[in-house]
């Protein structure tokens, strides 16, 4: 929705709840992911266009981002920065990092009982360090983040301009 909103285009939100996710996408026609879980999350349905007269289905944030970009692009997310990609592996190394401190906090208070109990005997996360482990190996990512922002002078990966990357958002 963030890129939305960035381009200023319409949209409509369907909440999902997680365990409602693949029986709502399956019968669509989508094609299941190749990886990870066959349906996520966002998903989005683009209007008809001559080479998709009924729409066309993406899932992923990042696909979803760069067909967006394909068929909308001013504001440009520029996604073709070096500094993205590098935003993009921080991030997701610091989210393995974390996901000990945060998944039960985001299990807790924010999952309805269906969603809860869909996440727990799905997501399993015995094993991972939490606390101040968890804190500890995510300080170096953290302080990377910090020298990417600083790199263009900052405080967005780019530079000055709000936001001038899809990394920003």
């Amino acid at each position: 929705r963030l890129v939305l909103n960035y381009k200023s285009l319409p949209y409509k939100t369907h909440w999902l709840e997680f365990p409602d996710i693949a029986p709502h996408l399956q019968p669509l026609g989508i094609p299941p992911n190749t990886q990870g879980k066959p349906y996520t999350v966002p998903t989005i349905h683009l209007p008809p266009s001559p080479s998709h007269p009924d729409g066309e289905y993406i899932m992923d944030s990042k696909a979803i981002a760069n067909a967006l970009e394909a068929k909308y692009p001013e504001p440009p997310l520029h996604l073709d920065a070096p500094e993205l990609g590098r935003a993009e592996e921080l991030w997701m190394q610091l989210l393995r990092s974390l996901v000990a401190v945060f998944g039960p906090k985001v299990n807790s208070t924010l999952l309805n009982d269906r969603s809860r109990e869909y996440i727990e005997a799905n997501i399993h996360l015995e094993g991972k360090p939490g606390g101040d482990e968890a804190w500890e190996s995510a300080r170096p990512l953290l302080e990377a983040i910090g020298v990417l922002l600083k790199e263009k002078g900052g405080p967005y990966i780019l530079g000055e301009t709000v936001p001038n990357c899809v990394a920003d958002v």
